[in-house]
């Protein structure tokens, strides 16, 4: 028994290791491309000198800022991390440490998801260039992962670059930085190829779920295209690239919050997909009713995320980061705990979302407590997403594909007897009239045999019914063995069997069923040390005219086994009709 379970687990592990490699495989590619994107290298620049503007109670003219009277009141700042405030506009004096003598000019950036309003002030004009990312007015030059604007050629050290910062509710840090055009561009173009193939994935799992809901019908899907699609809707605002796409300047009056509500509804439509994909009502029923609780205060908090809130903004991000987390940490306990008692889909999830939690853990607190965003953490909730995204429809096919092969048995059961494996009763009726529906069609014979077991009652009655089963079971297999390509065989009840051979002659059935007779008769039965002798009588009949019927047919055929059986049993008898009809 041990050996047996040993073998049984490695070949569930063998099956299991295309699926297992393939899935590593995706993660190592998806982490190596967004590694990939983080290489890009350029010609060496200056460093930038940063000073901010301070007792001044109330945002001064830009005049008196761009005109040096105000320099005095700039103190400088360590590094080159700005801040913005919840309380009015900030700002700061940018200067570069060292001439640029390179032939490109450089490109200003502003870095970590910096939602506020951004004016830039370059010499020599010092004219304000708005930087947002909600800004739709005009095409961008550059992708919105930051805010970005090419300075003048030839600026040089000392002269300086003012920043205004616009009034931000969550008082969020930027990170200023110089970089040469053409390395800027290429990093940028890396970074509009991956958020472009993450969103391509996550586009084309929403369409394989709309595919299959199509032909399957089933809610399952309509959460998950719910839950994938609006997380998609939400990774693309947070990065800025669906202000690019025909229609973005809707999504663009929602204000820099926009992307909450999408975050909230995609999260309460992924617990729902949980609970079906996992059947987590009957694997973990106390567990499942918590985490489907769990959806309602995210709905609630929908429409609070479309109003001004001022002040409490940060309070309300800080409460629903929270909230997320804790539904995140529910999620992956109460299905480890599904995953324990044997539920299949179950591992399919934890593979999933393991790196989506991971990294929501991460980013939930890295904003509580402030820490400075990596380049690379953009790329998490878009890595993450893409990948959970991909293994979850996996998961899907995989329980298509075993909702099907339960369907097959299940049909397979229903049409066949499950004693002896023939087809069943009405299985076989079924069969016959589309037998006799096709040899009209193709005006080709159609011959039927029923066969008898001879005297089966008595073997029964000496032997026991477990011993009479066994030797019916014994009876299709011989009769089996004698059948060509596109032959059935059915059973109408007790000993009684009908075979079904289109495209048959006379001859050629006549022939099948002494075959099928003497295979029975040779068969090597014993019931407790006593040999039982099996033998069994046929009649067969033919098709007579494009008028005749699947009833008629099933008659004339047990009509001859009545004469075989009247001659003294264990003989084929032809139907007198057949031989006027079919030809030798």
């Amino acid at each position: 028994m041990d050996d047996a379970c040993q073998h049984r687990r490695l070949g569930i592990l063998v099956k299991r290791t295309p699926v297992i490699g393939f899935i590593a495989g995706l993660w190592l590619a998806l982490f190596a491309l967004v590694a990939l994107a983080q290489s890009t290298v350029g010609d060496a620049v200056p460093g930038l000198r940063v000073a901010r503007l301070v007792d001044m109670p109330q945002s001064p003219d830009a005049t008196a800022i761009t005109s040096g009277s105000l320099e005095k009141s700039f103190q400088p700042v360590p590094g080159s991390m700005l801040q913005t405030s919840s309380r009015h506009d900030l700002w700061y004096r940018l200067e570069l440490d060292s001439n640029w003598s390179g032939t490109q000019p450089l490109v200003l950036s502003f870095r970590d998801s910096l939602s506020a309003r951004v004016w830039v002030y370059a010499p020599p004009t010092y004219q304000p260039h708005l930087l947002w990312l909600l800004k739709v007015d005009r095409q961008a030059r550059f992708s919105r992962h930051a805010l970005a604007e090419v300075l003048p050629a030839g600026i040089g050290a000392g002269q300086p670059i003012y920043v205004r910062l616009g009034q931000d509710d969550y008082g969020k840090h930027t990170t200023a930085q110089l970089t040469e055009l053409p390395a800027y561009q290429a990093a940028d173009l890396d970074h509009v190829r991956l958020v472009t193939l993450f969103a391509s994935i996550q586009a084309a799992m929403v369409l394989v779920g709309f595919s299959l809901w199509l032909v399957l019908r089933d809610r399952l899907f309509l959460y998950f295209i719910g839950y994938v699609g609006t997380q998609l809707i939400y990774s693309m605002l947070i990065n800025g690239e669906l202000y690019e796409l025909p229609g973005g300047w809707l999504f663009a009056l929602l204000g820099t919050r926009g992307n909450w509500p999408f975050a909230l509804i995609s999260a309460a439509l992924s617990i729902s997909f949980i609970i079906e994909f996992c059947d987590l009502r009957r694997s973990t029923p106390r567990a499942a009713r918590l985490f489907g609780w769990m959806r309602w205060p995210q709905l609630a908090a929908v429409p609070l995320f479309l109003l001004p809130l001022g002040r409490f903004e940060p309070v309300a991000l800080t409460v629903l980061n929270l909230l997320i987390l804790v539904a995140s940490m529910w999620a992956i306990a109460t299905v480890a705990l599904a995953l324990f008692q044997g539920n299949r889909q179950a591992r399919f999830f934890i593979v999933a979302w393991m790196p989506q939690v991971a990294f929501t853990i991460f980013r939930v607190v890295q904003l509580l407590a402030g820490w400075h965003q990596p380049a690379w953490i953009e790329y998490g909730f878009p890595l993450t997403m893409a990948f959970a995204s991909l293994v979850v429809t996996l998961g899907l096919a995989d329980q298509t594909m075993h909702v099907r092969r339960e369907r097959d048995i299940a049909d397979h059961l229903a049409r066949h007897d499950p004693l002896t494996g023939a087809l069943s009763r009405r299985a076989v009726l079924h069969q016959l009239d589309i037998a006799v529906a096709e040899a009209h069609r193709s005006d080709q014979p159609l011959a039927l045999l029923f066969l008898d077991v001879d005297h089966f009652k008595s073997v029964n009655d000496a032997h026991g019914h477990a011993v009479g089963d066994r030797c019916l079971q014994a009876v299709v297999a011989s009769a089996s063995h004698e059948l060509r390509t596109g032959d059935w065989l059915g059973r109408l009840g007790g000993e009684e069997f009908i075979i079904g051979l289109p495209g048959a002659t006379r001859e050629n059935a006549h022939l099948i069923g002494e075959r099928i007779r003497v295979r029975i008769q040779a068969q090597h039965l014993q019931a407790n040390g006593h040999p039982i002798q099996l033998t069994a009588s046929v009649g067969v009949a033919g098709l007579l005219d494009p008028r005749d019927t699947a009833d008629a047919l099933l008659e004339r055929a047990d009509a001859a086994l009545y004469k075989a059986k009247a001659a003294g049993r264990n003989r084929v008898f032809i139907h007198p009709s057949l031989a006027a009809i079919v030809g030798n």
